[in-house]
């Protein structure tokens, strides 16, 4: 009797360590694709800003914009209308039932939320479908709202960017001068050689490119996740988003001095019909302030900070206390005479 319990007892705890290891595996395995994750991201190269030497030996900078269409990068509503966001809406649930209950069997049941969520799974499924499909926009509305849209990123305004930067570089007294895509040799774009600026007095050639210009999904806060586990995000809030890559160039040898590329989203986030309302006045009006507020950062790469503005002083007058129109010398800290 006493060799069977010694029996049972290491049997029990032979599952015990099995089971833990288990467990402290996947715990390490979670660690390690967090911290690769981290790694990852922390090995981000970024472009080194422009040193005060570098920035003092530009002369003057003449400004370009490719004349190109930018890369329009619209995210919007799921498409088909209903049929696609009950779609969507089911394949969510589903796939929120098989990874809980894929847990709840990894974990052999430690975690009973994720066993209680996968038997949940028709619920799941259910409510996706039916939330999908309601908050779905018509298909109709929703292609003619992504073609105001798309209308807005082809007339674009080039020059506006570079009006900003011109406008920034006389505020800090630099030599800028615009170039217009006419001006500099057919072929300089394409071979990226601007030796031809330098009879027109150019230094230094700033080329700007607008990369990708639309609308782009808002990042959720985990407790906005946690929250839409089943719902499908069919009409997401967006923000417009806008790229532009700077490429400055020595005319006198077409060295390049640096590639930089710039990116701003702005603040305010809306969906996708509000942005498309009146043949997105909107999106025009928040393109335009993008434009702007990236050539005020190409400004500062290229010319520095701006200095503020200096505040008027207003003269003080030492003056002596008087009181009843004559000086008082006990009260007045200056001479009354």
């Amino acid at each position: 009797m006493a060799r069977r319990s010694r029996w049972l007892l290491r049997d029990r705890a032979r599952h015990l360590h099995r089971t833990s290891a288990g467990v402290m595996m996947g715990r390490a395995a979670i660690r390690g694709s967090v911290l690769a994750l981290v790694l990852n991201g922390c090995a981000a190269k970024t472009v080194p800003a422009l040193s005060d030497e570098q920035r003092g030996g530009l002369g003057r900078v003449g400004v370009v914009v490719v004349d190109v269409k930018p890369t329009a990068a619209v995210a919007g509503p799921t498409p088909l209308g209903g049929v696609g966001g009950g779609v969507l809406g089911a394949a969510k649930g589903v796939g929120l039932g098989v990874l809980s209950g894929a847990g709840c069997f990894v974990t052999i049941g430690r975690l009973p939320e994720l066993c209680v969520v996968a038997i949940m799974t028709p619920y799941w499924v259910g409510r996706g479908t039916i939330e999908g499909a309601m908050k779905a926009m018509p298909e109709g509305e929703r292609r003619a709202s992504q073609a105001a849209i798309i209308a807005a990123i082809r007339d674009v305004d080039h020059q506006r960017i570079a009006s900003a930067i011109e406008e920034e570089g006389r505020r800090r007294s630099a030599s800028v001068t615009i170039l217009s895509p006419s001006s500099v040799p057919a072929d300089a774009i394409d071979t990226g050689s601007y030796r031809g600026a330098a009879v027109q007095g150019i230094d230094t050639v700033a080329e700007i490119t607008l990369g990708r210009l639309g609308l782009e999904r808002r990042p959720s806060s985990s407790s906005d996740r946690a929250l839409k586990l089943s719902v499908p995000d069919v009409d997401p809030m967006l923000g417009v988003a806008v790229e532009a890559r700077l490429r400055l160039v020595k005319a006198a040898d077409d060295t390049v001095v640096l590639e930089k590329t710039y990116a701003h989203r702005s603040p305010r986030d809306a969906r996708f019909v509000e942005w498309a309302h009146d043949g997105a006045a909107g999106f025009r009006e928040a393109r335009d302030t993008a434009l702007e507020t990236l050539a005020r950062e190409i400004a500062e790469e290229l010319f520095g900070a701006a200095r503020p503005a200096a505040s008027p002083v207003s003269a003080i007058v030492d003056e002596p206390v008087t009181e009843g129109g004559r000086c008082d010398p006990t009260r007045s800290p200056y001479p009354c005479d």
